[in-house]
């Protein structure tokens, strides 16, 4: 099945179903024959999906959650956290908010390593945030701070992303497809604003938080009025927007695709646009009233 999967995308992809989460699973499918494909520089190990063996679980028992053995988030601000932390469950139950994002992460995600950050105090950790990180030779795993279940399913569909772009051939620092910029020249990026960044790094920091905007968006779609969820996508949104809005710019002007990256970013653009302006509704509604960047 690998090989013909990888055959047919080889031949006759249509790279623009490849960048946003489609509910045939057309995009996952050909994502996890690539992960599982060892001929890429980028892809040293071949991906075989780790089997659950009694750990504790989420997503109908396909996902793991184990803790780590060496590694990781650094220490002493990050300490390994219980597998069965509630708020890893609560995380999973926004993510399912979002049909399509929940079936892709069963899929492509088999490992969740949680963490707990201690330096927030028990007081602050309704906060909807999280800290998180996925290796480049580790697909399928992905750490993650519990301390919040917002935070829990921004940081799952986070990484998710970051493992999708890997697997279709962008590394951070440089690209087999897609991505054509040189990587010595440099760009701000949405995220990281504090030094210019290759590309390929913007693209990742786009890609990945236009995941995370899109999930707020449904979270507050699918939230009853005045509830803390409700509250919390608000907030979210606030703060994402925006943001996504400047990268969202920033490819436009500056990026430079193969034939693949024409067709597949073309397709992320206009996802995109539409999820930031429906987020631009929502913030309006809500009386947030920020004018676009």
């Amino acid at each position: 099945m690998i090989a013909a999967a990888l055959a047919e995308l080889e031949t006759a992809p249509d790279w623009s179903r490849l960048a946003q989460p489609q509910a045939d699973g057309y995009d996952t499918e050909y994502i996890a024959a690539l992960a599982a494909d060892t001929t890429s520089p980028l892809r040293p190990t071949s991906w075989r999906r780790r089997p659950v063996e009694g750990a504790p679980s989420l997503f109908d028992g396909r996902v793991a959650v184990r803790n780590r053995e060496s590694g990781g988030l650094p220490t002493p601000r990050y300490a390994p956290a219980s597998p069965e932390d509630p708020e890893l469950a609560a995380g999973e139950r926004l993510v399912r908010l979002w049909p399509e994002a929940a079936a892709q992460f069963a899929a492509l995600v088999d490992t969740v390593q949680p963490w707990t950050d201690t330096s927030i105090p028990a007081s602050a950790r309704a906060f909807p945030g999280s800290s998180s990180h996925s290796e480049e030779a580790e697909f399928g795993i992905i750490m993650l701070t519990c301390d919040n279940g917002f935070g829990v399913a921004q940081a799952m569909v986070h990484e998710m992303a970051h493992h999708k772009l890997r697997a279709l051939g962008v590394s951070l620092m440089s690209a087999e497809r897609i991505v054509a910029n040189d990587p010595a020249e440099l760009y701000t990026s949405p995220i990281i604003v504090g030094r210019k960044r290759p590309m390929t790094a913007v693209l990742h920091a786009q890609y990945s938080f236009m995941h995370v905007t899109a999930l707020d968006l449904e979270v507050y779609r699918h939230s009853d009025p005045g509830s803390t969820t409700r509250r919390d996508s608000v907030y979210l949104l606030a703060r994402n927007v925006p943001r996504m809005e400047a990268g969202h710019e920033e490819i436009g002007r500056h990026l430079r695709t193969d034939a693949a990256g024409a067709a597949f970013c073309g397709a992320f653009r206009a996802w995109s646009a539409d999820v930031l302006a429906a987020g631009r509704d929502v913030l309006d509604a809500e009386g947030y009233g920020m004018p676009p960047l």
